[in-house]
C-alpha cells in the first residue's frame, strides 16, 4: 500500500507483499536488469542523468515493521525505536523522482560509520566498503494509490516494482528497500499504462 507523508509523497511499504526473486516473473529483461543488479544503484542512476540528487524525506529513530525485523533477524529485545533509524529518501535524476528508498539502519551504525549521512547517498558508503555483504533480493509489484498517481504521473493501471535486500556487516544487519517510480530509467521501453 502506498500513502502520502508530509509535503512529499513518500510510500508506505507496510502492506507490500515481498517475494524471493525466483518466485516473481519479471515481464521485461531491462526491468529485470535493474531489479536484480547487485552493483550500486546510485552509480547506475548517475550514469543515466546529468544531475543526480538525494532528497531526504525523513530520517529518525523509529520502529520498523514486524516483517522488516523478521528479514533483519532482529532479536525481540532490539525491536525498539532507540535501536534503529528509519531513513526514507527519493533519488532524483535530472529533477525527476526516480526511486523511493527506505532503509532500516541500526542506531550503532548511525553513530559510527554513517554519522552525518545527511543527503549523501547511502549506496556510496555501502558499495565502497567490502565489509557490507548483500543478501539475496526480495521483489514486490505495487498498484499505486491515487495520491501517488497524481504526484508521479503513473496511470491507474500501471504497477511499479521494488526490491529490498539485507546487508550484513559484523554483528549488524540493515535493510534497504527501493521502489522504482514511474519515470525511472528501469521502465524505459516498457508500457506502464501511460
Amino acid at each position: 500500500m502506498l500513502n502520502t507523508q508530509s509535503h512529499s509523497y513518500a510510500l508506505s511499504l507496510d502492506n507490500a507483499s515481498w517475494f524471493n526473486q525466483e518466485q516473481m516473473l519479471i515481464p521485461h529483461p531491462e526491468l529485470e536488469s535493474w531489479l536484480l543488479n547487485t552493483g550500486s544503484l546510485t552509480q547506475r542512476l548517475q550514469s543515466h542523468c546529468q544531475d543526480f540528487k538525494v532528497q531526504v524525506v525523513s530520517q529518525k529513530q523509529g520502529v520498523a515493521s514486524a516483517d522488516e525485523y523478521k528479514q533483519l533477524s532482529a532479536p525481540l529485545a532490539s525491536r525498539c525505536a532507540q535501536q534503529w533509524q528509519i531513513r526514507e529518501v527519493i533519488l532524483h535524476g535530472d529533477n525527476q523522482p526516480w526511486v523511493f528508498a527506505r532503509s532500516i539502519i541500526p542506531q550503532a551504525l548511525c553513530e559510527a560509520d554513517f554519522l552525518n549521512l545527511g543527503d549523501k547517498p547511502l549506496g556510496h558508503l555501502i558499495f565502497n566498503d567490502d565489509r557490507f555483504k548483500r543478501q539475496p533480493f526480495q521483489l514486490t509489484n505495487i498498484q499505486p494509490n491515487d495520491a501517488v498517481i497524481a504526484k508521479y504521473g503513473v496511470a491507474p493501471l500501471g504497477n511499479i516494482w521494488g526490491r529490498r535486500s539485507v546487508f550484513r556487516f559484523q554483528q549488524h544487519a540493515m535493510m534497504v528497500a527501493e521502489v522504482f517510480l514511474p519515470q525511472a530509467p528501469a521502465y524505459r521501453g516498457l508500457n506502464l499504462g501511460r
